[in-house]
């Protein structure tokens, strides 16, 4: 479990991660109350870390800004949740006695913005606590910070040539700098790489994420990356709480692995792990192979009090979604998790994209997955 920073801000509002962690993302906006009822039934089921997508910063003239209380430097927060609202319904959800929910704002997203250039972490850091930290209007009970934290999604972009499929060395130090002041001031910060951007299985480094993967296989997707996230954990490891991998990364080495060679699903997951461990829980990253990052060939700390498996839910199972995005069913992941729990090789937990395809094709995550995370060692049968 990721240190405790002693160092925290006066406004005494933080809270801690549980032992095990179930991680749902929801692209929810908080204005309708009939389709924040999947957001509701999943943190029923367990889901005991919502990740709401996304959030981004953007460039604004302070002087012609009506709400100016609410930036900084220049900047503001574009969010897309009706906050007002938001901030009833996280009211509510204390009053339904689920207060100790961890939630966190992911930034990025597929096609999304990476960091505006050419701000400091620092402020960056201010401008997402003013808007983070703004006051309580009259009819308007809910108490603390907006978010206990951030994730970062940052990914590529359909656009082969787009300037986002190249991560700047910018970008990177400034999420380095920002997860930094967030954990020291007693926030939570998470990231949620696609497979490719931390690949235990490959010690190459490349800022650009419009590459392809070693495997005969679909080379024509021109989009996985070579293990940019690893630069921020080399420089910025214990800042960093969580990571949500992201197996349902387009062709990744699970789909290979399960629809081409053979392996089962519950193998390709127990082999991640032991792998992990063969390696004293790290990941060795020539960063040399681009000198620009000023790092030398290193290996990085990879915990497995860290990992969250991160799945596809039943959208994965769509008829036009192909062998593209491999789907881990309930059973696979029970029978994984059992035998790496019993090992003392387990994650810290388990999580999914996305609480709005719960129930599609039958698939209930939410329930599912925290029935793995609390199994009592009953039978089940082989996948």
């Amino acid at each position: 479990m990721a240190t405790k920073i002693s160092a925290v801000s006066p406004h005494k509002i933080r809270k801690e991660l549980p032992d095990k962690i179930l991680v749902a993302y929801t692209t929810n906006k908080c204005n309708n109350d009939d389709d924040l009822a999947k957001v509701t039934e999943a943190i029923k089921a367990g889901v005991n870390v919502l990740i709401w997508s996304f959030i981004s910063f953007e460039e604004i003239d302070v002087g012609k800004k009506a709400n100016a209380e609410i930036c900084r430097q220049g900047l503001q927060m574009k969010v897309n949740l009706d906050v007002s609202k938001y901030r009833l319904y996280r009211e509510q959800l204390r009053r339904m006695g689920f207060q100790n929910v961890v939630h966190l704002v992911a930034f990025g997203g597929w096609n999304g913005p990476h960091l505006l250039s050419g701000y400091s972490s620092k402020e960056l850091y201010d401008a997402f606590q003013t808007f983070n930290m703004q006051p309580k209007t009259n009819d308007d009970t809910f108490e603390g910070p907006l978010f206990d934290g951030i994730d970062w999604d940052l990914e590529g972009h359909d656009n082969v040539q787009s300037s986002t499929n190249e991560f700047t060395k910018e970008c990177l130090d400034q999420m380095g700098g920002l997860s930094m002041l967030m954990k020291e001031n007693g926030f939570i910060v998470s990231m949620a790489p696609p497979e490719s951007y931390l690949d235990i299985t490959s010690d190459k480094f490349s800022r650009r994420v419009n590459l392809t993967y070693p495997e005969p296989w679909h080379d024509e997707f021109q989009y996985h990356g070579w293990n940019v996230y690893a630069y921020v954990l080399a420089k910025w490891n214990t800042s960093i709480d969580l990571i949500f991998l992201q197996f349902y990364e387009s062709f990744s080495h699970a789909a290979y692995q399960t629809s081409q060679l053979g392996q089962s699903r519950h193998a390709f997951l127990i082999e991640y792990c032991n792998t992990l461990v063969r390696n004293k829980e790290s990941m060795y990253v020539k960063f040399e192979d681009d000198p620009s990052v000023e790092l030398p060939n290193q290996s990085i700390p990879f915990p497995l009090s860290k990992l969250v498996f991160g799945f596809a839910n039943g959208w994965a199972l769509n008829d036009d979604i192909g062998e593209k995005t491999i789907f881990f069913p309930a059973t696979s992941i029970r029978k994984a998790y059992r035998e790496l729990a019993t090992a003392g090789k387990e994650p810290r937990g388990v999580g999914f994209w996305v609480v709005e395809e719960e129930g599609s094709h039958g698939v209930h995550y939410a329930k599912e997955l925290k029935s793995i995370l609390d199994d009592d060692g009953s039978v089940i049968e082989e996948i």
